[in-house]
């Protein structure tokens, strides 16, 4: 069991709460991954920080998640039309616990609250990270391209994964 008590959460369990400045900071502050997944942390890039700290660059759904008050990670929806694409992580000292099928179900589950099930998701993610591709292919996602991302003072290569719409999850 994990220190916090997160062992094993539920989709349902996640309450997201729309996100607020000082929750943004704090994520992009303090949470710091482990390499390889260091290339996450929000300071690796400048851009992509100011991007997350400045309520100005947010989507119209930007949101905390949380588990019994304890925030556990964050969600972006980026609608253009009826294609939404999705930005979510989730609390370093979580990630590889076996908690990010039902997190992501409970992101899918956020979108289809807000916009309803007639939406194609989609998502960006390093090549690296097989760990987070698995968990969204279990999820439903599936490899539409691959293509270089400039990011974090490089370019590296992305992999673009997304989903037709997508019903109530159970």
């Amino acid at each position: 069991m994990s220190e916090n008590g997160l062992m094993a959460i539920s989709q349902t369990a996640i309450e997201f709460r729309i996100m607020l400045p000082d929750i943004a900071r704090e994520i992009a502050d303090e949470w710091k991954y482990s390499p390889p997944y260091d290339f996450y942390n929000a300071d690796a890039d400048p851009g992509d920080y100011r991007e997350f700290i400045d309520p100005t660059f947010w989507p119209e759904y930007f949101y905390g998640a949380y588990v019994r008050g304890e925030l556990i990670g964050f969600f972006q929806v980026d609608v253009r039309g009826t294609f939404c694409e999705i930005s979510l992580g989730m609390r370093p000292d979580l990630t590889g616990n076996g908690l990010g099928r039902a997190f992501v179900d409970a992101c899918i589950g956020q979108t289809v609250a807000d916009l309803g099930s007639e939406r194609t998701l989609s998502l960006s993610v390093a090549s690296f990270n097989k760990r987070a591709i698995r968990v969204y292919e279990a999820a439903g996602f599936v490899k539409k391209r691959s293509f270089i991302q400039a990011t974090n003072g490089g370019s590296y290569p992305f992999v673009e994964m997304n989903t037709e719409t997508h019903e109530e999850q159970k």
